[in-house]
C-alpha cells in the first residue's frame, strides 16, 4: 500500500510577548498529542524584530479529527492556523517569506523533541525561566465572562450544557479543560467538559449558530452560578432572534429632481433592471445606482413599493455620491421601520458587509476568512487612509468595520474619530482590535466611537464571533425589532 500523502499545517503567532508567548509555546509543545501519530517533524521560527512565532508541521495520514483539533486549539492560543497543502498558494508564499525572515530557526525537529525545541525558542523570545514546563500543560478553553465574545455563549442549566458559537470546534467526544474568569473574582473557575455537539456552518440555521456544545459531568456549584449569571440562557426570548441583515433589493428607481425630488422605488426581478436602481437597502439607508446623482445634503422623498404590496413613503437625505450613484439615509418612524423590517425578512439576502483594516497581510487574510465563514461579504484595506476611501464609497452599505489600532499613514484612533466625526451612518458597528490592550487604550477608542475593543490574542475565529456579537448588539439598540 502506498504511503499516505504528506500534509503541511502551519501556525502563525504575532506579537508574542507575555501570556501570548506562553500560549504559543504550550500549543507547539502539545502538537504531538494534538496530531497523534500523524506528526513527522516540525519547523520552528522566531523573529525578535517582529515578535513573530511560526510553526510548520509535516504530517502523514492526518485525520479529519486531528486537523480540526489543530485548527481549534491554535486559534484559541491566539494563533492563525493554516493548511498549506490544500490552502491558497498566496498564503503559503506569505508564510514562506515570513519564515525566511526569522532570525532564530529550528528545522525538521522530530515529534519527540518538539516540546524542548519550543522551550528553546520561547527562551530566546524572553519567556520567564521559572515558567511551568509547556510539555506538562494541556490546551484549556479559557473564557472571560465579561468579554464581548462571551455575550454569544448560551447556557442550558437543566442539561448542564454550554454552547459556544464559532466557525471551528474540537472534535466530537474530546474532553477539554474549561477555565472561566469572572468579574470581581480573584481566581478563575475550572471544570472539565466533553464535546457533545458540533454544528458547522452548513448545519447552521437561523437561531442555531455554528459552534459546539459542552456537557459537564461534574459541575462545581459556584461555576454553575457564574454561568447562570453571565451566559445567555437558552430560555431567553431573544436568543433565537437576529435583526434582519442588509439585503439586495432589485428595485428600479427614477431620480427626477424636477418632480419634487422624489425617487420612486419598485421591486423587480434582475432582468427588469432599469438604468437607475436601488442596489442595497437597509433599515437606515440605501445606495442608489444612478447617473443622475443629486448633491450631498439634498432632501428627497423615497416612494417605495416593495414585495407583498407594501408601500412606504419616507423622507431621505443624500449623504454621499460617487461615479456609481449616491447613498441616501432614510428617516422612518416606528411604523415604517416595522414594515420595512418585515419586507426585508422576505427578500433574498445578500451577505452582511464588513470592512477589515489592518496593515498585517496575515492577520488581514485570517480575519477576512473568519468573517466570510460567518456569512459576511468582506472588503479590505491596508491602512486608515485606504480604509477612509472604502468607507466613503460604501458607507451606507457597510454593516461592520473592524480596524487595527497601530497602522501606517493613519492610526486606528484617528480613523475611527474621522468616521464618527463625518456624521455618515450612526448604525455602522465599529470594532477595534489591538495587539496590546490596556484600559487607557480601551477608553480612548470607546470615546473615539468604537462599539467594542478586542485583543488580537483572541484569534481570528473568536475575533469574528465577538465582532458579530457587537454588530447584533448595535442593531438591537439602533433599530429594535
Amino acid at each position: 500500500m502506498p504511503d499516505a500523502p504528506q500534509q503541511l499545517l502551519a501556525a502563525s503567532f504575532e506579537r508574542t510577548v507575555g501570556d501570548r508567548l506562553l500560549a504559543a509555546e504550550r500549543l507547539t509543545a502539545w502538537l504531538p498529542e494534538i496530531l497523534g501519530g500523524a506528526l513527522e517533524n516540525v519547523d520552528l521560527g522566531y523573529s525578535p524584530a517582529t515578535r513573530s512565532f511560526l510553526v510548520v508541521a509535516r504530517t502523514r495520514g492526518l485525520s479529519t479529527e486531528a486537523e480540526a483539533r489543530f485548527h481549534y486549539w491554535c486559534a484559541r492560543a491566539g494563533g492563525m492556523p493554516w493548511n498549506l497543502t490544500t490552502g491558497r498558494a498566496e498564503d503559503r508564499r506569505m508564510l514562506e517569506e515570513r519564515a525566511a525572515r526569522c532570525e532564530v530557526r529550528s528545522v525538521e525537529v522530530p515529534a519527540r523533541n518538539v516540546p524542548d525545541a519550543a522551550a528553546r525558542i520561547a527562551n530566546v523570545a524572553g519567556a520567564p525561566p521559572d515558567r511551568r514546563a509547556a510539555s506538562d500543560a494541556r490546551p484549556t478553553l479559557s473564557m472571560d465572562a465579561g468579554s464581548a465574545a462571551f455575550a454569544a455563549v448560551t447556557w442550558d442549566p437543566a442539561g448542564r450544557r454550554l454552547f459556544i458559537p464559532g466557525v471551528s470546534a474540537p472534535p466530537l467526544g474530546d474532553v477539554v479543560n474549561v477555565l472561566l474568569r469572572v468579574p470581581r473574582m480573584d481566581r478563575p473557575l475550572e471544570a472539565r467538559a466533553r464535546v457533545v455537539e458540533v454544528r458547522d456552518e452548513k448545519d447552521a440555521v437561523p437561531g442555531k449558530a455554528a459552534g459546539f456544545g459542552l456537557s459537564f459531568d461534574e459541575l462545581p456549584p459556584i461555576l454553575a452560578a457564574a454561568l447562570a449569571t453571565h451566559a445567555t440562557s437558552i430560555h431567553d426570548p431573544g436568543v433565537n432572534s437576529r435583526i434582519a441583515p442588509r439585503y439586495t433589493v432589485n428595485a428600479p428607481v427614477k431620480v427626477k429632481p424636477d418632480e419634487g425630488l422624489t425617487a420612486r422605488l419598485e421591486y423587480a426581478n434582475p432582468e427588469e433592471f432599469a438604468d437607475d436602481y436601488v442596489e442595497n437597502l437597509s433599515q437606515g439607508g440605501a445606495f442608489v445606482r444612478t447617473s443622475s446623482a443629486l448633491p450631498e445634503g439634498t432632501k428627497l422623498t423615497l416612494d417605495m413599493r416593495l414585495p407583498g404590496g407594501t408601500q412606504l413613503r419616507a423622507p431621505a437625505t443624500v449623504m454621499f455620491r460617487n461615479p456609481r450613484g449616491m447613498g441616501v439615509k432614510i428617516e422612518l418612524d416606528e411604523d415604517g421601520r416595522q414594515k420595512l423590517a418585515a419586507v426585508l425578512a422576505r427578500i433574498s439576502a445578500r451577505p452582511r458587509r464588513a470592512l477589515v483594516v489592518d496593515d498585517d497581510a496575515l492577520i488581514l487574510r485570517a480575519l477576512t476568512d473568519s468573517l466570510q465563514a460567518r456569512g459576511f461579504e468582506v472588503l479590505t484595506a491596508r491602512d486608515g487612509q485606504e480604509g477612509l476611501q472604502v468607507v466613503a464609497d460604501e458607507l451606507l452599505t457597510l454593516d461592520l468595520l473592524v480596524t487595527d489600532v497601530r497602522m501606517p499613514a493613519m492610526d486606528g484612533e484617528t480613523f475611527v474619530r474621522t468616521i464618527r466625526g463625518a456624521g455618515g451612518e450612526s448604525e455602522l458597528a465599529i470594532v477595534v482590535i489591538a495587539g496590546t490592550l490596556d484600559e487607557a487604550l480601551e477608553k480612548r477608542m470607546e470615546t473615539a466611537g468604537a462599539d467594542a475593543v478586542l485583543d488580537k490574542a483572541l484569534g481570528p475565529e473568536d475575533l469574528a464571533a465577538a465582532a458579530d456579537a457587537a454588530l447584533e448588539r448595535k442593531r438591537l439598540v439602533v433599530a429594535p425589532p
